[in-house]
């Protein structure tokens, strides 16, 4: 067997193959009798064909009898080629020259992709990376009181014409471009709040003041397009927050002794959290790093695969919110996204060899028993949880990602720029 490979570009391969008829003779032969002993000829018995029949056998059976061989032969050698040249394709190879006939060599080119090889860019070298670190403030811990007070409030239903705040039970009517109602697309008794997300601002205005049985039409933006609705009112509810007294604070923490150790506690829990979501940023802003900074062309099979597989996820997304997904009004963040994401994949696992980043079962073990400790009421179904080979898969990813983080951080500076919650609220 000759072989010849091609570098195409730094990730696809172009393979030529070449088998002599000396070394293809046996199994050529080998098939043509097969073929052979399940043929019965006119008059005659099955796989006895001789003289005269073998002539027409051949002359009728030939070229099947060379495709199917050819066929076989495609899969054989391509995969013997592979392991001899110690090439592993990440697609399917796909065949743009096949030749053979009885008493001739075999002719094969086969086209596929492989991981390319690349450099990493000279990072060792505490690279300077800007963040933007937010710091948490009065407001913050009224919002997170009113939030705890919120999940402790009790709801009546009032007689009285709909206020900021109220919650109110719907019939939500689809209607067409005529302003008739879309038959089966009704969503019954649906709950909301009046000045909360899509139903603030100019929509809360056209509900505020009307009263159970009042019908408003109103147009409400959607991820796809606006979408306009008929709206019946079924119910009206007020919510009553409780006091901040001490059943209040049993209620939520009994360790709790006053509200300013309430307050005390949600201040540090918000700027926690404040802290992770800068931990976040700068950790994708390294990857940004790695991305921009290496030479590295993303194999085009391996970006259609993750393109699909974020069209799939947005799919279903968009289903559970009741919506169809339009791919063409993202395509360009698509494509740049997969493209990226496969830079990084590619990328990372060159790092996780070059910081010696690796993650045992018993690490895995290890932080699954952590969880238990955490949350002993649920350990039959943490342990259930991970007994999911794609939950383990999962959390071993997570692990690994977590460790090169914490080893490429000795390379990094995080340049923090401080900036009140604030800002981050204007944003919003």
């Amino acid at each position: 067997m000759k072989l010849n490979v091609k570098n195409i570009n730094e990730y696809t391969r172009q393979l030529e193959i070449s088998v002599k008829w000396d070394n293809l003779k046996s199994d050529y032969e080998s098939e043509f009798n097969n073929f052979k002993s399940n043929y019965t000829p006119p008059g005659g018995r099955k796989g006895k064909v001789f003289g005269q029949a073998l002539t027409l056998f051949k002359k009728n059976y030939t070229a099947s009898i060379e495709a199917k061989f050819l066929d076989n032969s495609i899969n054989r050698y391509y995969q013997k080629a592979l392991m001899e040249l110690k090439l592993s394709p990440i697609n399917q190879g796909q065949v743009t020259k096949a030749n053979f006939k009885e008493m001739t060599d075999l002719e094969l080119e086969i086209t596929f992709e492989v991981r390319p090889d690349f450099k990493l860019p000279n990072f060792k070298k505490n690279v300077t990376i800007k963040t933007e670190k937010f710091i948490a403030g009065d407001k913050d811990v009224n919002d997170a009181l009113l939030d705890l007070q919120t999940k402790h409030a009790k709801t009546q239903s009032v007689k009285t014409p709909i206020k900021l705040g109220n919650f109110i039970y719907g019939d939500f009517n689809k209607l067409n471009d005529k302003g008739e109602i879309i038959e089966g697309s009704v969503l019954k008794n649906h709950f909301v709040k009046i000045g909360e997300g899509l139903f603030s601002g100019e929509i809360a205005e056209k509900f505020i003041g009307k009263k159970i049985g009042s019908e408003i039409n109103v147009k409400i933006e959607q991820d796809t397009q606006p979408v306009n609705y008929l709206v019946k009112i079924n119910n009206i509810e007020e919510q009553i927050l409780p006091k901040l007294d001490k059943d209040f604070l049993k209620l939520v923490d009994p360790k709790i002794k006053s509200l300013q150790d309430l307050k005390t506690s949600l201040l540090d829990k918000i700027q926690n959290d404040l802290d992770l979501e800068n931990k976040k940023q700068y950790h994708n802003k390294i990857v940004d790093y790695f991305v921009d900074k290496t030479k590295l062309d993303a194999p085009k099979s391996m970006i259609d695969n993750y393109k699909n597989y974020l069209i799939e996820e947005y799919k279903k997304q968009y289903q559970q919110m009741n919506q169809e997904f339009d791919e063409s009004k993202v395509s360009d963040t698509l494509n740049k996204n997969s493209e990226n994401s496969v830079k990084w994949i590619l990328i990372r696992d060159v790092l996780f060899k070059d910081q010696k980043v690796t993650i045992s079962d018993k690490d895995i073990n290890v932080f699954i028993e952590d969880q238990i400790k955490k949350n002993p009421t649920y350990k039959k179904e943490i342990k259930k949880y991970y007994l999911e080979n794609d939950n383990k898969q999962k959390l071993k990813e997570d692990l690994l990602n977590q460790k090169l983080y914490s080893s490429l951080e000795s390379y990094f500076v995080n340049k923090t720029k401080e900036n009140s919650t604030d800002k981050l609220r204007k944003k919003k």
